[in-house]
């Protein structure tokens, strides 16, 4: 359909990816004609704001007179293709669910805007170095077809798509919004299995197999696929509409609900492909000696009132909420401590003591983000580090619960020293989670010291039923790469 090429927005200093759509390319009433009604339905396309669909940010027409091409700007990705991925083997069964949530919480918030994206395929479907689902060329499609009439949710013949993943009332010419769907279930056929639902040498074989064959169960073609994954995609590949799930919302929930189910063990171990989290420079390692608390133990959870803040333990967590009962929408973990003193020969002085905070987002025991001082935002946008360097209590992390996408269970924060700085020079450090609406402290709790480690975990933020809780964590490490924290974190998971 056209050409993708990276650039610099030169007014915002940005990088971007420009789309160039040659398929519109060329003169005459009609070229200029199905140019005029593309750049409308890519105003409109140009609309949606999501986490989980690339962002147009510009459009327009560039060439001559009689060779006039239309493009659009978009926000640059930096990810893999899941075509690429599918070229080197199947993914597994947690990715596979977790990706595919993220794509219908796209197709749900597209839907709602009266948007089908009719090619739901492999290759646009971008997956970030964290994990998270990029979506691209919304109403892409249907705004090139030549032959597309005024209305944007009917055709008129000319069939759009890729016919390999094409549902059959698509393939007659009268897609609807469960028509994503169904392209949606033959993706999750090909990512757990490693083929597609039909096999067919050619285009008009591929639609006659949609039209009018049954496709195989999942599991009959790969192993250690569970019987809920058959029924799910099985569900998505029916040939009435109607008979499908019944919008994109409720099937997220369905593949949150599988992300939730433990992996079979005959899976192959040749189908896992490890997340690779952003950026080179290494992670917290973690260590704590948390000292006493006022709270009792562990096993009691108590709700942080405003004006009433809760003074925690080691292992303590506290149900978080507002003192009228209502639902806290965005807090704010500081950070900071006191250098323990030196005497010298003129005296007592202290010493500057650099650390970094850092956040690690989970889903389930899956790593699929980390906000440091080099990744200052999470690819979903619900998590931000709004500090420099950690002198005094200026450096902190800001979480927007409300933006927290769904498959996100926990968030663990960190403090580091990337000098080799120990914990053996602080005292006094403390952690302080605070209603970001009001500035009203909820909970907090102290470290009385440290030994010869770089590292703290300091705390976590954890969905409880349908609100959150906060727990003090310690475990003492050593080390500066991610792969050095992970076995101190994983037990607090």
């Amino acid at each position: 359909m056209g050409q993708v090429w990276e650039a610099q927005d030169e007014t915002l200093g940005r990088p971007v990816a420009v789309k160039v759509i040659s398929l519109l390319a060329g003169g005459g009433s009609r070229g200029d004609e199905a140019r005029a009604r593309f750049l409308r339905e890519a105003r409109i396309t140009a609309q949606l704001q999501h986490p989980n669909i690339v962002t147009v940010h510009d459009l327009g027409e560039t060439g001559t007179e009689g060779s006039r091409v239309p493009f659009l700007v978009m926000e640059l990705v930096r990810g893999e293709g899941l075509d690429a991925m599918l070229r080197r083997r199947a993914v597994t069964l947690p990715d596979a669910a977790r990706w595919g949530a993220q794509i219908c919480d796209a197709l749900a918030d597209a839907h709602n805007a009266g948007i089908i994206h009719r090619d739901i395929k492999p290759s646009n479907i971008l997956i970030t170095p964290s994990g998270i689902v990029k979506v691209l060329d919304f109403g892409v499609a249907r705004a090139a077809d030549p032959y597309a009439t005024a209305d944007r949710l009917t055709q008129t013949g000319f069939i759009v798509g890729t016919p390999s993943y094409m549902a059959p009332e698509q393939a007659r010419g009268f897609p609807e919004p469960r028509s994503d769907l169904y392209a949606l279930g033959c993706l999750l056929f090909e990512l757990i299995t490693g083929r597609l639902p039909f096999q067919a040498p050619d285009t008009v074989g591929y639609l006659s197999a949609h039209l009018t064959q049954e496709p195989p169960a999942p599991s009959s073609v790969s192993t250690g696929i569970p019987p809920a994954w058959d029924d799910l995609v099985l569900t998505l590949l029916r040939k009435d509409p109607t008979q499908r799930y019944p919008n994109a919302a409720d099937l997220s929930q369905a593949l949150r609900q599988l992300d939730r189910a433990p992996e079979p063990a005959s899976q192959a171990d040749d189908r896992t492909r490890p997340l690779t989290m952003p950026g080179t420079a290494p992670l917290p390692p973690a260590v704590s000696t948390l000292g006493p608390g006022s709270i009792p133990p562990a096993s009691r959870n108590t709700p942080a009132r405003l004006g009433d803040t809760v003074t925690m333990s080691k292992g303590q967590a506290t149900s978080l909420q507002k003192g009228d009962g209502g639902t806290l929408t965005a807090v704010r973990m500081v950070f900071g401590w006191q250098a323990v003193p030196r005497r010298g020969p003129f005296g007592s002085r202290t010493r500057e003591i650099d650390l970094d905070a850092s956040a690690v987002l989970f889903a389930g025991k899956q790593p699929v983000d980390v906000v440091f001082f080099r990744h200052l935002v999470s690819d979903d946008g619900s998590v931000r580090h709004t500090g420099d360097n950690l002198v005094g209590d200026d450096e902190a992390i800001l979480v927007d619960l409300q933006r927290v996408p769904v498959h996100i269970n926990q968030i663990i924060f960190t403090v580091n020293s990337f000098t080799g700085q120990t914990f053996a020079e602080v005292q006094n450090a403390f952690c302080r989670l605070v209603d970001e609406t009001n500035g009203q402290e909820l909970a907090r709790y102290t470290l009385t010291g440290g030994g010869q480690y770089t590292a703290q975990i300091m705390a976590k933020v954890q969905r409880a039923g349908s609100g959150w809780q906060m727990k003090a964590v310690g475990e003492p490490a050593n080390g500066r790469t991610f792969q050095d924290l992970m076995p101190h974190i994983l037990p607090h998971l």
